[in-house]
């Protein structure tokens, strides 16, 4: 995709080797970090490498099920630092998968939203220190809505058959069941056998109106006017605005759902105190600024908040209005209880 900010990352980089009052290191160590596609720039891997010398691997996964997937069977030694949602974070202590954060040498700390910090999954911050957070919205095309005669207030309207294969959707379970288990007034987290698979109906419904099954890019069909809707992460919603004027956010009459994306480390991680480093790094508000410039996620740094432009402020996709988020609910563990979600997901997309 398009790489944004180049300028501002030259003026950065210049700022940094004044600082610094050094040339750029060649240490030769690195970082080997896993984390979702399109969520961190390039520019900023750049930039922590001129900085410290510590060259950054980046590999890269869709869903947190895929992370856990590969890091159950043995990836904790292939990667030092992983991108995890809140509602993992758990799983991966008890399994052993990631180590405590040594709080002590993250000198940006105070600069995280202190709203995401305590949270009932890690309350004292022990394993995890809080990135940014996606809420799942709907995303319209209103020209092809209007077209097609659609109006949506409330996610049974996402079953309307005029949206026929019009609908993109990002490939998460716990997203899309959990809209299903709300259209039905049921609860997102819901740990209830009978209640979860109760969505299949509902998810079958759905599935002739979905063209694309994409975590990934979701932004990229609709930006191109190949669908109408989207029910995708906002961070995709506030890039496909950009690119199209004709997409718009709707907030429909259930509240959406949304997680908090940490760093964590793993418990075969070789280079701790280059994650660390990376994770104070990314906590400056400048630099934080410029991963929000390129892929517009909510903002959990209040420092960087006060210096971000209206090209994030005026975006209803990147800049999601405060009472939908604390409207939002947060997707929590369900423990032994995903198994259900997962076979309604599945019996869903082979239907």
């Amino acid at each position: 995709m398009k790489r944004r900010g180049v300028s501002l990352f030259l003026v950065l980089i210049l700022c940094i080797a004044s600082l610094s009052g050094c040339k750029k290191k060649d240490s030769g160590e690195k970082l080997y970090v896993y984390n979702w596609t399109e969520y961190i720039p390039q520019e900023v891997y750049d930039a922590f490498e001129e900085q410290t010398g510590i060259h950054v691997v980046e590999s890269t996964f869709s869903s947190n099920e895929e992370m856990l997937a590969k890091l159950t069977a043995g990836g904790t030694g292939q990667y030092d630092m992983v991108i995890a949602s809140n509602y993992v974070v758990k799983a991966m202590v008890e399994q052993d998968l990631i180590q405590p954060i040594h709080k002590e040498n993250l000198k940006n700390l105070g600069n995280i939203s202190p709203s995401s910090l305590g949270q009932s999954y890690d309350p004292d911050n022990t394993y995890s220190i809080p990135f940014m957070s996606t809420i799942t919205v709907i995303a319209v095309n209103q020209e092809k809505c209007r077209e097609l005669g659609v109006t949506i207030t409330k996610f049974d309207d996402l079953l309307n058959p005029a949206l026929e294969n019009n609908i993109v959707v990002v490939d998460d379970v716990r997203e899309i069941v959990g809209i299903a288990l709300k259209a039905q007034g049921q609860d997102s987290n819901s740990t209830d056998e009978e209640t979860v698979k109760g969505t299949l109906s509902w998810l079958q419904k759905l599935q002739p109106n979905v063209k694309a099954y994409d975590s990934d890019s979701p932004k990229t069909l609709l930006a191109a006017n190949d669908v109408a809707v989207g029910i995708v992460y906002n961070t995709d919603a506030g890039m496909a605005i950009k690119e199209n004027p004709d997409i718009d956010v709707v907030f429909t009459q259930e509240p959406c759902e949304i997680s908090v994306d940490n760093f964590v480390i793993t418990s075969g991680a070789a280079n701790v105190e280059n994650a660390e480093k990376f994770i104070d790094f990314i906590h400056q508000p400048e630099i934080y600024k410029m991963i929000l410039d390129e892929f517009p996620s909510v903002c959990l740094n209040d420092a960087a908040m006060e210096i971000l432009e209206s090209d994030y402020l005026d975006n209803p996709g990147s800049n999601v209005e405060r009472s939908e988020i604390e409207r939002a609910t947060l997707i929590e563990e369900v423990g032994d209880a995903v198994s259900w979600y997962d076979e309604v997901f599945t019996k869903m997309k082979t239907n």
